[in-house]
C-alpha cells in the first residue's frame, strides 16, 4: 500500500557542458489515497520543523504594555515622568506617543524618549490626552495612561480653615473646613503631626496632651497651603471650688486660651444651658467621662437652689442635657425666702443648693447639699447630703440622702433652720467636710463643720466654734474650707464669741487649722487684735475663704503661708504653720503674728483672692481688681496693676488659666447686676494677668451675641478646656473661641 507522503528523485537536465555532477533532487508528493489526512499531517510537519528550527517549544503567555502612573493632572507647563514595563516579550524597546502622536506635539503636550511629559502651555479640549507606550517589535502591545491638563489655580495666598484653633479633649474629635471661598475639602490634601486626619479633614487627637499643627495643600496649586492649630488638653477637671484643696483657683492646663486668643472679635458666648432657679454654686467639670449609651463626653455640672443636679455636655451646642436629678423628698420643697422665720432676702427666692458640691472622681461621685422644708404653720426644715453617680445623676450610698444633725449628745444641736450651707463643700483623705454659717445673723446659729465618711455617708465629726457661745459662722463668701498635705483643714470664723484667749473654746472671727486624724480638733488659731472692735463694727473676719499659698513661697523661717480678708478691706498673710494665737488686745497686730496686714484700699472684702507667678490678684467691694506682687514672701502693699473697672459692692473672687507660667489669663464674674433692681446681666471679665490694665475681653463689648443671665452674687467662673462657664438666675452660659 502507498505511503501517504512519498519521497523519490526527480531527474536534472545538465545545465551547459561543464560536466559537473548533478545529484537527484527529491520531491514531496501527497499519496492520492486520503487527501484530507494528508493536508493535515503537512501542517504539523511543518509546525514541528518551524518549533524545532526556532530552538524550542513556543511560550502561551501573552505580551503586555503597562505605564506608571495610569493617570496624571499636571498643570498647564509642568511635567510627569511616565514609565512603561514590558512583559513576555523579547525586546522591551517601546515608542512614546501623546493621542497617537510619535513625541507628541505642542497642542496635546510632548513626552520624551525616557518617558518624561511635558504638558501644553494651554489646556487643549478636550483637556484629557492618552500617553501610549507602544511596543517597537509589535504595534500593536501597547499600555496607555490618561492626562488631565489643569489651569494652575488661581487661589495664591493662604487657606483659610475653622477652626482656626481649637482646643480638644483625648476623647473628642474635629471636623475641619475649608473656608476659602472656592475650595472644598475635597480639592485639598490634608496632613497633622499628631494624632490621624482624613481626607476629608475628621480629626482624631492622639492620647496625649500636646499642640499639633493641620497643614492642607491645594490638589490644583500645591505652592498654596494653610493650618490650623489643635491644643489637647490632658486637663482631668474641675472637681471642687475653685479647683483643689488649696483653693488656688488655677488651670495651669490651658493650652488654647492665651491672651491673644481673648477678644471679642475671636471669643465670646457659644450657647446656653437653662437651668430651674438661681446657681450660686460653682460650675463643676469632668473630662472624657464615660455615659451609659452615649460614650464619653465632657461633662459640666450645674446646682440649683431649686434642689436641681444638672449634668450638661460641656461642648454640645446647641446645649445638650445628659440627665438631671431632683432632690426633694416627696410633701417637701425648696425653702420659699424670706418667710416667717429667715426673714432675710439674703438668699432668694429659694434655697436649696447654695453650696458648690464636690465630686470624688476616683468612685465616680458627686456629694452635694440640698436644703427643703415642709411648709405650714410650723415649718419643718431639713438639710440632706446625697451622693450621685455621675454618669448618671443616679443616688447612691443612702439614696434617701443622710440628714445632717448632730448626736443627742452634742450640745447645742445643730440646727437645720438657722443653718446656711453657703461655702463649698471639701473632700479630704475620704472625709466630706461641710461647713455651715447662718442667714444674715438670724436665730441661735453656730459655725459648724461636720465631716462624713464618704463611701459610707455615717457622720465622723462634728465641730462648733462657738459651743459656748454663739455666731462664728462659715460664710467665706461661698469659698469652701482648704486642707493642706497633712490633711489640715481651715476655716476662717465670723463674727461671733471670742474667748480662746481664757481658755475658752470660741472662736469667732479666727483663722482656725483643724486636724482631722481623729474628728476635729483646733491645733491653732489666729485672732486680730482688734476682734472685738471688728465685731461690734461689722467689719469681721470669714469673709474670704482661706487660700493656701504653694508651699516653701515664704521665708525660711515661715515657708508655707496662709492668705485670708476681712470685711475691714485688709488681707492677712499667715504662718500656716504657726497662726500665732491673739496677742491679748495689743494693737496693732506685729509680725509675725500675722506675717502681714496689706489694706486693699477699697471696700469690704466679700471674696477670696487668687495668687500667680507672685502675685496676689483680689478684687474688693466697690474697687478694682488689682495685683499685689510677692517678693521673698513678702506681700508688697501697692499693687502693681489694676483693672480699668470698678466692680460692685461684692467685688468678685477670681480664678487664673495658664500654659504652665505662660499665658495667664485672670477671669472673673462681675456681679453687680445682683445689687440692683432690676437685676441686670452678670458680665463674664477677662484681664492679662501681667497687666490687669489690659482687659482683654467682657461680655457687655458684644451684649447682643454675648449677654449672660441676670447675675447672681458670689458666683465664680469655671475654665477649663478652652471654655468659660457662667451660673446665672436662669441659664448656664458657656463662653469659648468663636469658629
Amino acid at each position: 500500500m502507498p505511503s501517504l507522503l512519498d519521497l523519490h528523485p526527480r531527474n536534472q537536465s545538465s545545465r551547459g557542458n561543464t560536466g559537473a555532477i548533478h545529484r537527484p533532487r527529491y520531491v514531496l508528493s501527497l499519496s492520492p489515497l486520503c487527501p484530507g489526512l494528508s493536508f493535515l499531517f503537512l501542517v504539523l510537519l511543518l509546525l514541528n520543523i518551524f518549533l524545532i528550527s526556532c530552538g524550542g517549544v513556543a511560550s502561551s503567555a501573552p505580551v503586555t504594555v503597562t505605564v506608571l502612573p495610569t493617570s496624571a493632572q499636571p498643570f498647564t507647563g509642568s511635567t510627569v515622568p511616565f514609565t512603561a514595563t514590558v512583559q513576555n516579550a523579547g525586546s522591551s524597546a517601546i515608542t512614546w506617543q501623546v493621542n497617537s502622536i510619535p513625541g507628541g506635539d505642542t497642542t496635546v503636550g510632548t513626552i520624551n524618549a525616557s518617558g518624561l511629559f511635558t504638558a501644553p502651555n494651554a489646556v487643549p479640549n478636550p483637556p484629557t490626552v492618552m500617553v501610549t507606550a507602544v511596543l517597537q517589535s509589535d504595534s500593536t502591545k501597547s499600555g496607555y495612561a490618561n492626562v488631565t491638563i489643569q489651569t494652575p489655580s488661581p487661589i495664591q495666598g493662604p487657606l483659610s480653615l475653622s477652626p482656626a484653633l481649637s482646643s480638644l479633649t483625648t476623647s473628642q474629635t474635629l471636623q475641619l473646613q475649608v473656608t476659602t471661598a472656592g475650595v472644598s475639602n475635597s480639592q485639598v490634601n490634608w496632613a497633622v503631626n499628631g494624632g490621624i486626619i482624613t481626607t476629608d479633614g475628621f480629626y482624631t487627637p492622639p492620647s496625649s496632651a500636646g499642640s499639633f499643627n493641620v497643614i492642607v495643600t491645594l490638589k490644583a496649586n500645591p505652592s498654596v497651603t494653610g493650618s490650623a492649630q489643635v491644643k489637647v488638653t490632658d486637663f482631668a477637671g474641675t472637681f471642687t471650688w475653685r479647683n483643689d484643696n488649696s483653693r488656688s483657683g488655677q488651670n495651669p492646663k490651658e493650652l488654647a486660651l492665651a491672651p491673644a486668643a481673648v477678644s471679642s472679635s475671636k471669643f465670646g458666648k457659644l450657647f446656653s444651658c437653662p437651668l430651674d432657679g438661681y446657681a450660686y454654686a460653682q460650675p463643676l467639670y469632668v473630662a472624657n467621662l464615660a455615659i451609659p449609651g452615649k460614650e464619653r463626653h465632657n461633662v459640666i455640672f450645674v446646682a440649683t437652689e431649686k434642689d436641681t443636679v444638672f449634668a450638661f455636655d460641656a461642648d454640645a451646642n446647641p446645649c445638650l442635657q445628659l440627665w438631671h436629678t431632683g432632690l426633694i423628698p416627696a410633701g417637701e420643697e425648696p425653702v420659699q425666702t424670706p418667710n416667717s422665720e429667715i426673714t432675710s432676702a439674703d438668699i432668694a427666692p429659694f434655697i436649696g443648693i447654695t453650696g458648690t458640691p464636690v465630686i470624688d472622681s476616683s468612685s465616680s461621685t458627686l456629694y452635694v447639699v440640698a436644703e427643703t422644708w415642709t411648709p405650714g404653720l410650723n415649718p419643718v426644715y431639713d438639710q440632706r447630703l446625697y451622693a450621685l453617680d455621675l454618669a448618671t445623676g443616679q443616688r447612691k450610698i443612702q439614696p434617701s440622702g443622710v440628714v445632717i444633725s448632730t448626736a443627742a449628745s452634742v450640745t447645742p444641736a445643730f440646727s437645720p433652720l438657722w443653718g446656711n450651707q453657703r461655702a463649698a463643700l471639701l473632700l479630704e483623705n475620704g472625709t466630706v467636710y461641710i461647713a455651715f454659717a447662718s442667714h444674715h445673723d438670724l436665730g441661735d446659729y453656730h459655725g459648724w463643720l461636720l465631716g462624713y465618711d464618704a463611701a459610707t455617708m455615717q457622720q465622723t465629726s462634728a465641730f462648733d466654734d462657738t459651743p459656748g457661745g454663739q455666731g462664728g459662722g462659715i460664710w467665706q463668701s461661698g469659698g469652701g474650707p482648704s486642707a493642706d498635705s497633712n490633711h489640715n483643714a481651715f476655716v476662717i470664723t465670723g463674727n461671733g464669741t471670742f474667748d480662746a484667749n481664757r481658755g475658752g473654746s470660741d472662736y469667732g472671727d479666727s483663722f482656725l487649722r483643724l486636724s482631722s486624724t481623729s474628728g476635729l480638733a483646733v491645733t491653732d488659731y489666729f485672732t486680730p487684735c482688734d476682734q472685738a472692735a471688728l465685731a461690734s463694727a461689722d467689719q469681721y473676719l470669714g469673709s474670704s475663704a482661706p487660700l493656701l499659698l504653694p508651699d516653701g513661697i515664704g521665708p525660711p523661717s515661715y515657708p508655707n503661708l496662709l492668705l485670708g480678708a476681712a470685711m475691714n478691706g485688709s488681707m492677712y498673710l499667715v504662718d500656716r504653720e504657726a497662726l500665732g494665737g491673739y496677742d491679748g488686745g495689743i494693737c496693732p497686730d506685729i509680725p509675725p503674728r500675722p506675717v502681714q496686714k496689706v489694706p486693699v484700699g477699697d471696700g469690704p472684702i466679700l471674696s477670696t483672692p487668687v495668687y500667680w507667678n507672685n502675685a496676689i490678684y483680689i478684687a474688693a467691694g466697690s474697687g478694682k481688681l488689682k495685683a499685689f506682687p510677692m517678693t521673698g514672701g513678702v506681700l508688697q502693699s501697692t499693687p502693681s496693676s489694676q483693672s480699668p473697672e470698678t466692680l460692685g459692692l461684692q467685688g468678685a473672687t477670681p480664678v487664673v488659666s495658664s500654659n504652665g507660667a505662660n499665658n495667664a489669663i485672670v477671669w472673673l464674674i462681675d456681679t453687680s447686676g445682683a445689687q440692683v433692681t432690676p437685676y441686670t446681666p452678670a458680665i463674664i471679665r477677662a484681664f492679662d494677668a501681667t497687666n490687669l490694665s489690659n482687659e482683654l475681653y467682657n461680655s457687655a463689648m458684644m451684649p447682643t451675641r454675648d449677654s449672660a443671665g441676670l447675675a447672681v452674687k458670689f458666683t465664680v467662673p469655671t475654665e477649663a478646656n478652652s471654655k468659660v462657664y457662667v451660673g446665672t438666675q436662669t441659664e448656664l452660659d458657656v463662653y469659648g473661641l468663636l469658629h
